[in-house]
């Protein structure tokens, strides 16, 4: 019997758990929710005992008889303290921007939110700092370990070339050790939620590196494009990232770098569908379709919550720029998603100053549902574009980390096998060059706004 391969994603807002085969064969699928608190402006949280608790929720909802290893990937980074009644903080919280603006870096990375944690005393009782994945792994196993992809994000503590810890002798015994997200940590305690005592378990890593994976994406110039609560659009490389405003990480199950450029504007299409009266995703898809690039001569920018890479602005928000009265439905809709695409097209550009040029993207999860917002992408960024209906993403490159631990996978190439069939888009010349002339207005817009909008911010602070 083929080997079955249990992949569990401790997202932000949900926990996913899937069974495969060798084959990359879906076997069992199930989620349940796991939202978390944000009890003042700026501040993500959890319990994290609520991880655990959810994973108990949405293992009892497959059948396990059989697993023959397990891989725990999740959100990253976060800031969840062992031994301490402290809310693990997620990586979308901001609430450490004086930390970072102080120690030169971004509210996004770990090294910030663990110095907020240090001035208030709270990390003074925890005996380790770990991530989503990292706790979970841990309950299961009783073994503490991190790996390359989450650790890399606890910057300014980690020297990427090396792959170790740079902390200060104050944080450096908090820090667990780093394993590759493939090799076996531990083995499932007893009364682990029905699975099977003594099963392996990887150390598993990244939600952002196991999507990667499990799109099949393993070779330095094609890329991996998904959206959710946050967007990535993920690139393997033989060297480390340099340019800061990219994140830079290491890989999953393949012995590369990532550089990531990441948004958080995944959000954006849901909330305009809301806006304008619940409209079916379907019915905004057929008014936009027929519109040409550009959308009639509107732009938005899509930082309703601010924005990640390359600009690093926590004050950004979201603005239409050239709404007239000729303007309906489906031209605001085709903004929203040229907006985000072209938003991916400044990440395209920092990669190829920093020496990294695309050759093809592989849209996963929920960035490549949409038939349209596809060849929006395919157009915005000039390279062929390809999407696998069936591909699991996430629980899918756990899945594949869990195989390659116990040698049901030979090698990270063999992830390709796992697409199955794919939907081709090729760029259209036309379209592309519209975008690329939308381009320098866009970022005019950005920053004619950008001192309103610090302006705003304070106001809302106020």
């Amino acid at each position: 019997m083929a080997a079955r391969l249990l992949g569990i994603d401790i997202g932000t807002t949900g926990v996913r758990a899937a069974v495969f085969d060798a084959r990359g064969a879906l076997l069992a699928d199930a989620q349940v929710p796991c939202p978390y608190a944000s009890p003042q402006p700026g501040w993500a949280e959890i319990d994290p005992e609520r991880w655990w608790s959810a994973t108990g929720e949405v293992l009892a909802q497959i059948d396990l008889a059989g697993v023959d290893a397990v891989a725990v990937v999740g959100q990253a980074p976060t800031a969840a303290l062992l031994g301490s009644k402290q809310p693990a903080i997620l990586w979308l919280d901001t609430r450490a921007a004086a930390e970072a603006r102080a120690m030169g870096e971004h509210a996004y990375y770990l090294g910030p939110k663990l110095a907020w944690l240090a001035a208030r005393g709270l990390l003074d009782g925890a005996t380790a700092v770990v991530q989503s994945h990292a706790y979970v792994a841990y309950r299961l196993t009783g073994e503490l370990a991190t790996d390359p992809s989450t650790a890399a994000l606890c910057r300014p503590h980690f020297d990427l070339a090396a792959r170790a810890w740079s902390a200060p002798p104050d944080l450096a015994p908090k820090l667990p050790p780093i394993r590759a997200a493939h090799a076996i940590l531990g083995h499932v305690r007893a009364n682990a939620f029905g699975l099977r005592e003594g099963t392996p378990v990887v150390a598993g890593g990244g939600d952002f590196a196991a999507a990667t994976l499990g799109a099949g994406v393993v070779a330095e110039g094609e890329a991996c494009l998904m959206l959710g609560t946050a967007g990535n659009l993920l690139v393997p490389r033989a060297t480390p990232g340099t340019d800061p405003r990219l994140i830079n990480a290491h890989h999953v199950g393949a012995d590369l770098w990532l550089s990531l450029g990441g948004t958080l504007s995944g959000g954006a299409m849901e909330w305009l569908r809301r806006a304008l009266g619940d409209v079916p995703h379907d019915e905004l898809e057929r008014e936009a379709a027929p519109l040409p690039a550009g959308a009639g001569g509107l732009l938005f920018l899509p930082y309703l919550a601010g924005e990640r890479t390359p600009i690093w602005d926590t004050d950004a928000r979201g603005t239409f720029v050239g709404l007239g009265l000729e303007h309906g439905r489906g031209h605001l809709w085709r903004a929203l998603l040229e907006g985000i695409a072209l938003g991916f097209v400044d990440c395209q550009e920092v990669l190829e100053q920093d020496g990294v040029k695309l050759t093809g993207v592989v849209a996963a999860d929920n960035g490549g549902k949409s038939a349209l917002f596809r060849q929006i992408l395919c157009d915005a960024l000039g390279v062929p574009l390809s999407y696998t209906p069936r591909s699991s993403g996430t629980v899918a490159g756990a899945a594949m980390l869990a195989g390659l631990g116990v040698g049901a996978l030979s090698s990270p190439d063999e992830a390709r096998r796992w697409r199955g069939e794919a939907v081709h888009h090729e760029p259209n010349a036309e379209a592309h060059a519209r975008y690329r002339a939308l381009l320098p207005l866009r970022r005019a817009a950005y920053e004619g706004l950008r001192p309103l909008n610090a302006s705003l911010a304070q106001l809302r602070g106020a």
